[in-house]
């Protein structure tokens, strides 16, 4: 199984916490209730969310999955315990006058005052690649994770190759002339940049740190008035903006690296556009077979 560094974590946490919960017990003995008895103590000891006790039973029904072809041992999960259930959170995406301000506030300072009354405002140092960082989000739908890890090299005719997405997976994703253009602005002022650098560096040159974009963000989203911004809401606008914009939801499944549908179907839902209505599309029905 390939999983991501965040989902070693979080699963080490989960079993860490499994093995005080059976002290220690051995895998081969423990039961279908116990795994019940945890889930439990999840929620109701350990005040967990209905969603972090539903990642537990993943997490769980992962290790039996293995034990069971690894070790021969009986799958005490699968079909006698369901996966807890959890409300998914209400997806919002970003509106166009929303990232307008985020662009604006990503190239300019806030309005200041001179001395004479005029009020006035200065480009930002940092701009060009701000611009670049907030319109890539958006036009690639990339995970944060995979943006940060970004390589000049990685970029090639308005594509980025993401090497390492999720579960370990490669795949493209595209760019909009507009984001290019960015881009290209951006990297006209890093000359002597190398193919295998940062493609959004800091000012000493290396790959961004995953907080540090987190609260560069953060500030574009006080300054613009814009609620609730982070890296995820990008991809999720640009899922939905892509759909409602008349794109595949097949073409999207690989652009933004699910191994389901099932996701894909949610930002459907979202986008308010009905996949029965691929009928419509039937080459029997059209050519009056």
């Amino acid at each position: 199984m390939d999983f991501s560094a965040h989902t070693v974590t979080n699963y080490a946490l989960f079993y860490r916490c499994f093995i005080e919960f059976t002290h220690d017990a051995e895998i081969e003995s423990i039961t279908t209730r116990q795994i019940r008895q945890f889930l439990v103590y999840l929620r109701e000891e350990k005040q967990h969310s209905k969603r972090t006790v539903s990642n537990g039973w993943v997490a769980l029904s992962s290790l039996w999955t293995w034990a069971q072809k690894e070790l021969e041992i009986p799958h005490v999960i699968r079909g006698k315990i369901a996966m807890p259930k959890f409300p998914r959170k209400l997806i919002k995406p970003f509106s166009r006058d929303e990232i307008k301000r985020l662009v604006e506030a990503a190239r300019y300072t806030r309005a200041w005052k001179t001395r004479q009354g005029k009020r006035t405002r200065s480009k930002l140092p940092t701009a060009d690649r701000d611009v670049a960082i907030v319109l890539t989000l958006l036009d690639s739908g990339a995970r944060v994770g995979e943006l940060v890890r970004f390589k000049i090299r990685d970029y090639v005719e308005g594509r980025l190759f993401i090497a390492h997405g999720k579960g370990d997976k490669q795949r493209f994703v595209v760019l909009g002339n507009r984001t290019r253009k960015a881009l290209w602005r951006y990297l006209a002022t890093r000359e002597d940049a190398k193919p295998n650098e940062a493609l959004f560096a800091t000012k000493t040159n290396e790959h961004l740190v995953i907080n540090n974009l987190r609260k560069m963000l953060y500030r574009l989203g006080e300054q613009a008035k814009v609620d609730n911004v982070h890296p995820h809401r990008f991809r999720h606008t640009m899922a939905i903006t892509f759909l409602r914009n008349g794109g595949n939801i097949f073409v999207l499944q690989e652009l933004l690296g699910h191994s389901s549908l099932t996701m894909v179907r949610h930002y459907a839902q979202i986008a308010e556009i009905d996949i029965d209505n691929a009928v419509k599309h039937s080459p029997v029905d059209n050519w009056r077979i």
